[in-house]
């Protein structure tokens, strides 16, 4: 009888086990084992995949888990600071010992977590295991399990007291675990467990503890526990396993033991896990569509309900009163769709996700137009899931819904970012706490990632592993495989040549290669949410994800292959801009915009995607788009929804767009190869965009039905070729008889199949398109309020507000400091200027912003600073909070000539002025005061906070205001930027030339680019690396937006005087692209404020004449800068006059010089007009 390995660890025993489930099947099925279990520690992450994955071998699923079992009590909230936490192998033997199986790790998980960080553990106590013991199967774990350690603690007693009890609870389901790792104390307790199995009638099972696959992965499984633990392998002190601990065959397993068990009882051992593996069913939990459970209003059934809902949704739609009927488009269309999902049995699917929309809508909740195929659908137009009429667009039921092909409908619905929660929250109250969850997600380690671990436990330099590393590269966010990387085809040949050339290189890839692809940590999904019919526990194995909220152990994929309803509720910020941009139109005009309802066919919208002014615009930001609008000149909501489906690698590696673009301006004729394909292609300028258009030539032109198409489609995708070859007769059979030539039906099913690769679903593009109109048209003609709602909702990102502060000025619309009678709490739009939000300033918290406000609606402006904090109580807007308010420029407008020392002067005094009046007022005394104190009108100031007598406020003596740099200095340190002015705005025009390219355009830079740039360091962080050379990273900023530099040893050495922070710099750099982040690579650089450059002047036929461009080249040569100097540099421009017109050219970096009057006289000499300009920074 065969050997089933019961004990087994894959790679979701976190940075322990090394084996991937897919290898571990494969490998089961090489060795001839009818079954293998999977029992990782205290989870159950892969068993849905494991039972996928068996579905097409041989080898029978085993569901478990290594249980950790305390003796005391889970609850108990002071556990012994010693509590022993022992290892128990718990199988599930059916579908009822799986969901006891599901709710042991739950409860362990949710209310049994004793530890922390890698040595927490989710246990288990007995009583709860008791109850919960039916259709369970029970071993005695390894070395750390209760009997085991009873025995190694010589208390042969306490094992059998132990033993008795499982026996007690599991009976003929409690098996003695034997292991055989090679030490000594394997071997006592073996003996021990032998002679126990003999006593109390126990069987015995051999395990083997299985951490990886092969004896081959030890030293790859070795250098995975050192990344877990952040140890070196050469580190003595250290976890460690035997090297034994992999998948044995039978062979292997009865080579065991034989030093001190009897063969017979090895023989036994063997055999009692297949006997095991006999007794296990099938567990029947995969494809049940498990549907919560929807209150249906009274004389309805789903069915009716739905009927009735979308049919009033419809009406309201169209305009048509209640109770009319339809036309027959609608009408038609209708009938089908609710019928498709009658049959299906998703009526329930769609009223769930219609009431949790119908929440968000009712209050106030941005929900996106659609999302996905699901705005295909007419019944989710009608119920308010989609704002696109599917029917005047043009998009297709069957792409969503395909009658032929049953799978879950998917809709995944994106909310205002800063709301979704709400509605995860009503979910959670409409169907239960215990019914709802977010889902999991697995980090792998992809090959960059597991080459630098690898490299660090193998204790090799971090700029050998950084190296190495960046020479793999990152396509659609992947980076190449490791395989792929030391393959003939290798996309880096260095690479390869490292591999092949160096054995330390090829031991570091070849280990990093086994591991690569393993779980390294769990996350929580940005948007999945679970709602199941049953408390989720007795279905899907819960945890806790770091911040305590309840997630399933199960990802995505195989909750869905439960058949539970797994929702997408996604965040998208955009919709919460639109949102605060309507608000923000309301408040200052009193316009009401409907986003839904805006004109399509809007002049200024489609003038301003033309210009090429895309700044906050959705979808259409990135350098690569902008180009790609600009050239294309939208003229149609089709055109941007098609140029979103086509900005993806393949329509752009197939030259698509540019075709694309070609057409629509006339520059290239539009041919069909059949009339019947116009009508079809006529809105893409006959080029095939989208997967609606495959499927609707199959349908018009060789007689498929929408759902044959959808199948058609999806095996285009796919690329089968036998499926395809079927495909083909069909559909050239099936034109032929429509009166299309055989020859073109042919032909023209080899395009299908060519652009099927390329092809995207156009309700996605549509839905999406709609968004992107949207913002592009609430730019156009509300430009403050979008730019201060877009600076409000990046807010969090240095980088990007600074990007956006940079576009406002492009538009002639001043970004102001905060201002405590202007701004609210966040960036506000007034006039044509844009004021930072009170929310932005440091060491203001909510309650003060709040007061703040209120005291300012309530009574009105401030008057001055006494006025201010007589009105706001000192407890509520303390002196701290008054500073950071004065130091931003919050308070200029209380100070004559915006004197912020002055008011810092006056502050001391009038805190305490202010807080005596409140004492005064709060015992009765300050309303006499006040009385008899009150001017007569108009002899002296009065305030608006209540008439107040602002007279007796104190003032300090005058004094100077601050320098204008520090300034700037406490700006920046309040509210992250510089307000009133920047530092790099003193420079001169020239900076322009000598710095083409601002830092915020950086991701439009190739790879490797050499730039060269004008910033200012607002950070330097020094770095020593380990052989002791020091380095550092510096923080660059311009007007534009900030990045990354880094200086290397060696540039370092050179340059280290320069680099300090607030320095103010000429940087020669290579853009360095990692990991789809773009740093600076520092190569040299110059202090801007003394920096002059030299400068030529040459008349046009001077400047194209080849000998004096080798005559300029020749003398520039001779003072060029040596390669170990640093911060000499002078750059070099070309004055070139031809006739009226006077144009600069800045020469490359290899032609800067290292002294300038040198450079100046030989130039001279030689003839040419040259010069030295004056100083950048402008006096």
């Amino acid at each position: 009888m065969a050997f089933v390995p019961l004990h087994n660890h894959s790679d979701y025993s976190l940075l322990d086990g090394a084996s991937q489930l897919p290898a571990m099947v494969k490998r089961a099925e090489e060795l001839g084992m009818p079954a293998i279990a999977l029992t990782d520690h205290g989870v159950m992450y892969g068993a849905i995949e494991l039972l996928k994955l068996c579905r097409g071998s041989s080898v029978k699923p085993i569901i478990g888990n290594e249980m950790y079992v305390i003796n005391g009590s889970i609850d108990d909230p002071n556990p012994p600071k010693k509590e022993r936490r022992y290892h128990l192998v718990v199988l599930a033997k059916n579908a009822m010992g799986y969901r006891n199986l599901v709710k042991l790790t739950s409860i362990s998980h949710l209310r049994g977590m004793r530890g922390r960080g890698i040595f927490s553990r989710a246990c288990i106590d007995k009583p709860t295991l008791e109850r919960h013991s039916e259709g369970l199967i029970i071993a005695t774990a390894c070395l750390g399990g209760e009997i085991p350690q009873a025995i190694l603690r010589d208390r042969p007693d306490v094992a059998r007291d132990v033993a008795r009890w499982y026996q007690g609870v599991f009976g003929d389901d409690f098996y003695l675990e034997i292991q055989d790792h090679g030490s000594p104390e394997d071997r006592i307790v073996n003996v021990e467990m032998a002679k126990i199995s003999k006593e109390l009638g126990i069987p015995l099972v051999a395990t083997n503890d299985a951490h990886y696959l092969t004896s081959n992965d030890a030293e790859a499984h070795d250098a995975l526990l050192c990344v877990l633990t952040g140890k070196l392998v050469t580190d003595e002190k250290r976890l460690r396993y035997t090297g034994t601990e992999f998948i044995k065959s039978e062979q292997e397993m009865l080579g065991l033991f034989a030093d001190h068990l009897e063969p017979e009882v090895v023989a036994e051992a063997v055999a009692n896990t297949a006997l095991v593996a006999e007794k296990v069913e099938d567990y029947d939990i995969l494809g049940r569509y498990q549907m919560p459970r929807f209150p249906i209003p009274e004389g309805h059934t789903p069915v009716s309900y739905l009927r009735e809902v979308t049919e009033q949704g419809l009406r309201a739609r169209l305009g048509l009163p209640e109770g009319s009927g339809f036309e027959v488009t609608y009408g038609e269309r209708l009938d089908f769709e609710l019928q498709v999902m009658e049959q299906m049995g998703f009526p329930t699917y769609f009223l769930v996700v219609w009431d949790y929309i119908r929440f968000a809508r009712d209050n106030g909740i941005p929900v996106g137009p659609g999302r996905g195929s699901a705005a295909g659908s007419l019944v989710a137009y009608a119920l308010g899931i989609t704002n696109i009429d599917p029917v005047t667009n043009g998009l297709l039921f069957e792409r969503f819904l395909n009658p032929e092909r049953k799978s879950m409908p998917d809709i995944d619905t994106d909310f205002c970012i800063e709301r979704r929660g709400e509605v995860i929250d009503y979910v959670t109250e409409r169907y239960g706490e215990d019914k709802v969850a977010q889902i999991i997600t697995f980090n792998r380690m992809t090959s960059k990632a597991v080459l630098k671990d690898v490299a660090r436990v193998l204790d090799i330099p971090y700029g050998d592993a950084d190296r190495l590393a960046k020479l793999i590269p990152v396509v659609r966010g992947k980076p190449a495989k490791l395989k792929e990387m030391i393959g003939e085809e290798s996309p880096a040949p260095e690479f390869r040549e490292k591999y092949l050339g160096d054995p330390a290189v090829k031991r570091w890839v070849d280990m990093a290669m086994r591991i690569e692809g393993t779980n390294k940590t769990f996350g929580v999904h940005a948007a999945g949410v679970v709602i199941a019919a049953d408390p989720l526990d007795e279905v899907v194995p819960l945890q806790r994800n770091n911040d305590g909220q309840v997630i399933t152990q199960y990802f995505m994929e195989d909750v869905e292959s439960m058949g539970l309803l797994k929702m997408d509720f996604l965040g998208l910020k955009n919709l919460t801009m639109i949102d605060k941009t309507v608000d923000l139109v309301q408040q200052s005009s009193g316009v009401s915009i409907d986003p839904d309802a805006l004109p399509l066919d809007d002049e200024g919208t489609f003038g301003l995607l033309a210009r090429g002014d895309l700044e906050g615009i959705f979808q259409l930001e990135s350098s690569g788009m902008r180009q790609i609008v600009r050239d294309l000149k939208p003229s149609s909501l089709e055109d941007i929804s098609s140029i979103l489906a086509l900005y993806r690698p393949g329509p752009l590696d197939a030259g698509l767009i540019p075709k694309f673009i070609n057409r629509k301006h006339g520059r290239e004729a539009i041919d069909f190869a059949h009339a019947k394909l116009e009508p079809i292609l006529q809105e893409t300028y006959g080029i095939m965009v989208y997967q609606e258009q495959i499927m609707k030539i199959a349908q018009d032109l060789a007689g498929y039905s929408l759902g044959e198409a959808d199948l058609l489609r999806r095996a285009m995708g796919k690329k089968k070729v036998s499926e395809m070859q079927k495909h083909r007769d069909i559909f050239v059979k099936g034109a032929s008889e429509r009166g299309v030539d055989a020859k073109i039906a042919d032909e023209l099913f080899d395009q299908m199949v060519l652009f099927a690769e390329y092809c995207f679903n156009k309700s996605h593009s549509t839905a999406y398109g709609a968004v992107t109109y949207q913002t592009a048209y609430l730019k156009a003609h509300y430009p403050v309020a979008y730019m201060a709602a877009l600076l409000t909702v990046n807010a969090g990102s240095t980088d990007k507000v600074q990007r956006y502060i940079s576009n406002c000025n492009a538009m002639g619309i001043q970004v102001m400091p905060p201002d405590v009678n202007a701004s609210g709490i966040d960036f506000t739009p007034v006039g044509d200027r844009i004021l930072f939000g009170l929310s932005a300033v440091r060491n203001l918290g909510e309650g003060a912003i709040r007061a703040l406000l209120e005291a300012r609606s309530s009574d009105g402006p401030f008057q001055s600073l006494a006025d201010l904090c007589d009105r706001i109580p000192g407890t509520t807007l303390n002196r701290r909070s008054l500073e950071a308010l004065i130091h931003c420029g919050a308070m200029d407008a209380l100070e004559p000539e915006a004197n912020r020392a002055q008011l810092m002067a006056d502050l001391d005094l009038i805190v305490d002025w202010a807080s005596s009046r409140a004492r005064d007022r709060a015992s009765g005394q300050g309303n006499l005061f006040d009385l008899f104190a009150a001017p007569a009108s108009g002899d002296a100031e009065e305030t608006q906070g209540g008439g107040s007598d602002l007279s007796t406020a104190p003032k300090a003596a005058p004094v100077k205001d601050y320098p204008p740099t520090e300034k700037l200095r406490l700006e920046k340190e309040l509210v992250g930027f510089y307000l009133s002015d920047h530092p790099l705005k003193q420079l001169t025009r020239p900076v322009q030339l000598l710095s083409p390219v601002g830092l915020g355009g950086l991701e439009e830079q190739a790879d490797k680019a050499r730039v060269s740039v004008v910033g200012m360091v607002s950070g330097l962080r020094p770095v020593t690396t380990r052989k002791g050379d020091r380095m550092a990273v510096l923080q660059l900023e311009d007007l534009s937006g900030s990045c990354e530099a880094v200086v290397f040893p060696k540039t370092y050495a050179r340059l280290s005087d320069h680099l300090m922070v607030d320095a103010r710099l000429l940087v020669w750099a290579s853009v360095d692209r990692r990991d789809e982040q773009v740093q600076l690579i520092v190569d040299d650089c110059r202090v801007i404020d003394e920096l002059q450059f030299l400068v030529v002047e040459l008349d046009g036929p001077q400047a194209s004449d080849i000998a004096i461009q080798h005559k300029l080249r020749e003398c520039l040569n001779q003072h060029r800068t040596e390669k170990d100097e640093g911060g000499v540099r002078v750059p070099v421009v070309a004055m070139v006059k031809d006739q009226s017109q006077v144009r600069y050219v800045r020469l490359g970096h290899q032609f800067c010089v290292r002294d300038s009057r040198a450079a100046l006289s030989c130039l001279e000499a030689q003839a040419f007009r040259a010069r030295l300009s004056s100083k950048l920074v402008a006096a």
